[in-house]
């Protein structure tokens, strides 16, 4: 077989610096998060020549376009290619000796005030999405939603958060999941992408897996439920909703218990559900590090095989590639649940 290679292309505010940077490159990574980080990427360059710390030394806010190549990875011939995004210079770094540029960026905008200014709006008969769109606007970025559902509010206040923030903790309470990426807002809910087929399998035996780490939780420490309970004034009666995925053991099991303003039964159940999902889903968690597989990305699920009682589907949480002294990819991950 011939030999793999990876390499990375980088577009650096319009022009292509490819050529550039390989001559220079000790380490490129680009990591994928899942949800509540921004993705970001990170370029180190010998600077032997000075040019880096000197005319070309990068300017905070500068956009970044990169793509990781690799040729001959899985087979003679195979050519992969993942386009990581665009990203914002945020944080240049520079050190000696040797003399060093590394070249921080993420992929949340630095000029708009989506992340930084705190703001208090009302909003009246609206709904997620239509919320989300607002924000979105106001930020310059585009929306996009993945299998959610799109609940409405008879009103609802943003009371001196940011945009970011507010959006965060609102998809958060509805059990949805959001990111930005590539100009873009993405909620998206985890249990659908849970569902999904998984893009790999890994065995313990196997030389494309390099490192391991994994733990739980007492088993005795998971939720067997929780149980929402609302008294509402107007109607003079309470709204409850248990759920839970077993049959509960009063002497033994745990619920959670949730004072939370509800208008329905159904939505009491759908808050007991998400809650639940919420408290366990880190019942079993772990990092892995295998050779480099562009498939490998944030909310994406793969399959273990051989690690005894750690053995299942898992959902990344984060996947960082990294090209440059050593070609890996290094993998945040969590079990699925099952019955939620």
């Amino acid at each position: 077989m011939d030999a793999r290679k990876s390499y990375i292309e980088i577009n650096y505010s319009g022009i292509d610096i490819s050529k550039e940077v390989s001559s220079d490159l000790i380490s490129f990574s680009y990591t994928d998060n899942a949800s509540g980080e921004a993705d970001n990427i990170s370029i180190s360059l010998k600077d032997e020549k000075k040019k880096w710390s000197g005319p070309w030394f990068p300017t905070k806010g500068d956009v970044i376009n990169t793509v990781i190549h690799t040729t001959n990875w899985r087979k003679n011939g195979d050519k992969q290619h993942l386009p990581c995004g665009r990203f914002f210079v945020d944080e240049p770094e520079f050190s000696g000796r040797p003399r060093v540029i590394t070249i921080n960026a993420i992929s949340s905008p630095l000029n708009s005030n989506f992340s930084n200014t705190e703001r208090s709006k009302s909003w009246r008969n609206i709904t997620l999405k239509a919320i989300a769109t607002d924000i979105a606007k106001r930020a310059g970025l585009t929306v996009q939603f993945i299998g959610i559902n799109n609940p409405r509010y008879p009103s609802i206040q943003q009371t001196e958060k940011t945009d970011s923030a507010f959006l965060s903790e609102l998809c958060e309470k509805e059990g949805l999941a959001m990111k930005v990426t590539d100009r873009k807002i993405v909620i998206f809910d985890e249990e659908e992408f849970e569902k999904r087929k998984a893009v790999a399998t890994y065995d313990e035996s196997s030389s494309t897996v390099l490192d391991y780490s994994f733990k739980t939780t007492l088993s005795n420490t998971a939720y067997a439920g929780v149980n929402v309970k609302y008294y509402d004034s107007k109607l003079g009666r309470n709204i409850e909703f248990l759920f839970s995925i077993r049959d509960i053991d009063k002497e033994k099991d745990k619920v959670y218990q949730l004072n939370a303003k509800v208008r329905t039964g159904d939505e009491a159940r759908r808050l007991a559900q998400k809650t639940l999902r919420k408290l366990n889903k880190t019942e079993y968690t772990g990092s892995l590090s295998v050779t480099l597989n562009i498939e490998l990305l944030g909310a994406s699920c793969i399959n273990l095989k051989g690690f005894g009682v750690f053995d299942g589907k898992y959902y990344i949480t984060k996947a960082t590639h990294n090209v440059g002294g050593g070609s890996t990819t290094d993998l945040e991950i969590r079990r699925v649940l099952e019955g939620y």
